[in-house]
Order: structure tokens, then sequence, then C-alpha cells
């Protein structure tokens, strides 16, 4: 599910013992929020204007996205601008977490990327962390069941189309024609 308190509750309540999974790409969202915070705090300073202007790219996007000269331009922006390199290191960190952990030390790994952001993370990524903490069982319990990596994904992509059918739809008098197209649209 996503990281929302009120699904959490309301689930907690109809199914006491339903084991709750927090689904990966809103545990990363934060992440990625924080290194667009640090981005824009960089690009505010006074060597960032001209300097990181039109290099947004190199740092928002994962490491095996990116060409080998990119990856050069990324590595000589990210030395001067300490923070923002710092941002960069523990969102790739993260990713690589999810990638490659297991059921067994995926506490461990999760335990020390958060000391490590708590250390050397910048203001806005430490910030990020309230998530982990109030989630932590519910992140963790994604790698309970690793063969077959879950996620809403399908169902985001749905209620996405629904959303999008329904916005087509703004006018239609007949309720029951709206809710036929979305059912042959989206099912």
């Amino acid at each position: 599910m996503d990281m929302r308190a009120a699904f959490r509750e309301a689930v907690q309540v109809c199914l006491p013992r339903a084991r709750i999974v927090a689904d990966h790409f809103p545990v990363v969202q934060p992440v990625g929020k924080a290194l667009a915070q640090v981005w824009g705090r960089c690009a505010r300073s006074q060597e960032g204007r001209g300097t990181l202007k039109g290099h947004r790219h190199l740092f928002l996007r994962a490491v095996e996205d990116l060409e080998p000269e990119e990856e050069e331009r990324r590595t000589h922006l990210a030395e001067g601008f300490p923070d923002l390199a710092a941002a960069w290191r523990h969102k790739e960190a993260l990713r690589r977490w999810y990638a490659t952990a297991s059921g067994t030390d995926a506490a461990a790994g999760l335990d020390a990327w958060i000391a490590s952001v708590q250390q050397e993370g910048p203001a806005e990524l430490v910030q990020a962390l309230s998530a982990f903490h109030a989630w932590r069982e519910e992140i963790l319990a994604f790698f309970a069941f690793l063969p077959t990596r879950i996620s809403n994904g399908f169902v985001e992509g749905k209620n996405n189309r629904t959303k999008t059918l329904m916005r087509q739809a703004y006018g239609y008098r007949n309720h029951q024609h709206l809710r036929l197209r979305i059912l042959l649209e989206v099912a």
C-alpha cells in the first residue's frame, strides 16, 4: 500500500491479522523529493546558477541510465556541490538496497542506510527519514515477499486511467454511460 496513515489504520481495523507491506515506490519518493530540494538549493546558490543549469537530469536519473559521458559530467559537478553529491549517493544506495537486499539482511541494510543519512546526509534528506522510522515494519515486510516482488503499480495504473477517463467524460449526464465506459476501458 501507499504510505498513508489513514490506509494503514483502516487495514488494521478491518483486517487486524493482515501483513501490511509498503510499496517501494512511495518509500523512495521522499528521498527523490529531498534530492530535488537539495538540487534547488544548490542551483539557486551563486556558484550553482550557471554551473548546474541544464544538468538536473544527471542527478535525478538512475546511475545505470546515464551514458558514460553523462556519468563523468555528474561526477565533475558533484565535486563542487558536496550536499548534492551526498544526496545523490544516498538515493542510489537506497535503490541498490531495494534491488539487492534479502529477507535476512534487509533490516541491517536499512538501519545502515538510515545511520549513514543521519551522519552525512544533507538536512533535506535527514528530514525525509521520519517516514522510514514511522513505516519501518511495513517497509521491511516487502522483503518477506521477495520472490514475487509485490507492487501496487498495476492498481495505480488502473486508477490513473480511470481518473483520466473521468476528466475526459466531464459533462456526461448519464452516470451509467460513464460507468460502462470506465469498465470497458479499464477492465
